[in-house]
């Protein structure tokens, strides 16, 4: 039996390297066009924090459904 299409790691990888790319590709439009230090200070830091959650993301999604099952289990095993 293969695992359900959320945590197969394909997909994961699909998405996040779309959403990475997509948002990298949209900040860096908005950068070209702005010429105020402090403004792009905050855009490149937002950058970094999106891209950050992307990452947790792609790798905790795994980590949710075997907590999820160990969820399970353990209510199986109390009953």
């Amino acid at each position: 039996m293969s695992p359900p299409i959320e945590v197969r790691w394909l997909w994961r990888r699909i998405y996040t390297y779309g959403a990475t790319i997509l948002n990298s590709a949209g900040v860096g439009a908005i950068i070209w066009r702005i010429d105020d230090p402090q403004a792009l200070k905050w855009l490149g830091l937002s950058l970094v924090c999106a891209n950050v959650v992307m990452a947790t993301l792609y790798l905790a999604g795994a980590t949710v459904t075997d907590w999820a099952k160990l969820a399970a289990a353990a209510r199986k095993a109390v009953d």
